[in-house]
């Protein structure tokens, strides 16, 4: 269970594979949210033996930037799944149910509470921190953060049939992190128009 107070998971390790190879801190990001809702270096930084962030931690300090930049107050709860993804890719996603079992009380929201709330949290890194999330629901099936090119445009392959406030999302996240892949859905967006329009 999440302690709200320190940022820190009570019980550790709740992710195995999370835990045995990061800092259980800042898992592997060197990022922190103090008290004043301000992002800090982990305090573990000092140590040998801490690993250094990788693309999609990096991915995420872009986010965490912009954040600032507008003067957004940083959601604790988007910030730590933000990081806890950051330590999966679309080979190896983290499954929906243990973010589930991590985040929330089963004892106090149902299932289809949970579900809503993460689902928001989601669409909250996606469209407001602009960090680019994947998922897939076939196997292997959950989420994680996007750091290649080849991988967005096919998770944008899986989901271009979204409704519209979902693809303005994925096309400000696209600008944001893969600029050239935004210019491509462009072009795409006005191509399709032209071809309905010949029609």
């Amino acid at each position: 269970m999440l302690n709200t107070s320190t940022n820190e998971f009570e019980g550790l390790p709740l992710f195995q594979a999370v835990a045995s190879r990061t800092c259980v801190r800042c898992f592997g990001t060197s990022m922190a949210l103090n008290s004043d809702n301000i992002v800090e270096a982990c305090t573990s930084l000092k140590l040998l033996t801490h690993p250094l962030p990788n693309e999609a931690s990096l991915m995420l300090l872009r986010s965490l930037s912009l954040l600032k930049e507008k003067q957004i107050w940083i959601n604790p709860q988007a910030f730590d799944l933000a990081r806890l993804l950051t330590n999966f890719d679309s080979k190896t996603p983290c499954p929906r149910q243990e973010i589930f079992d991590t985040f929330y009380d089963a004892t106090t929201l149902s299932n289809q509470n949970q579900l809503r709330k993460f689902h928001a949290l989601i669409e909250e890194l996606r469209s407001i921190w602009l960090l680019p999330v994947g998922s897939r629901k076939t196997e292997p099936s959950g989420y994680w953060v996007v750091t290649e090119l080849a991988d967005f445009k096919e998770w944008f392959e899986r989901v271009k049939a979204a409704p519209v406030t979902q693809l303005i999302t994925i096309y400000k996240v696209a600008r944001h992190n893969f600029p050239v892949f935004a210019e491509q859905m462009e072009l795409k967006f006005w191509n399709d128009i032209k071809m309905e329009d010949s029609k």
